[in-house]
């Protein structure tokens, strides 16, 4: 929990100050799937609940921020092709090596997706956008499995 709510909330207890000042800012967390979405191949309560808090931390800062011109958004991404998600998660011996035929694009997300997302955010033309959390995730919850 540490590593995930605390690296969450404590730059932004200290940033605050700064971000109420500056007249107009966009803050944007990372979240996953696994903040909205249970998991019946991977023993995750922890990742999941720590996840589910940075998504309701996005709400409360849209919320405490709106008055300040301060817009918060969150990113959860779903499987992202990297590394350390080949080495585990996609490895031969896991259960979801497969999950890209469950996601309705076909494939798995890749960091850039997770990129071009933050920077739209963060743009002026997202402007209007704020509280939300995006799930960049190829459609993923959008079917049923073998749908």
């Amino acid at each position: 929990m540490a590593n995930e709510v605390d690296l969450v909330f404590l730059p932004l207890r200290h940033a605050w100050p700064h971000l109420v000042g500056s007249g107009n800012a966009s803050v944007i967390l990372v979240g996953s799937t696994a903040g909205v979405r249970g998991s019946t191949t991977n023993a995750r309560l922890a990742h999941t609940a720590s996840k589910g808090a940075v998504i309701a931390m996005t709400r409360q800062i849209a919320a405490e921020g709106a008055r300040h011109h301060i817009r918060a958004n969150c990113i959860s991404p779903g499987m992202i092709r990297t590394p350390q998600s080949e080495s585990t998660l996609l490895a031969a011996d896991h259960p979801m090596r497969t999950i890209a035929s469950a996601i309705p694009l076909g494939r798995l997300g890749s960091p850039a997706d997770v990129v071009n997302c933050a920077v739209f955010l963060a743009s002026d033309e997202a402007g209007y956008i704020t509280g939300t959390n995006i799930m960049v995730y190829g459609g993923w919850s959008a079917v049923l499995p073998s749908q």
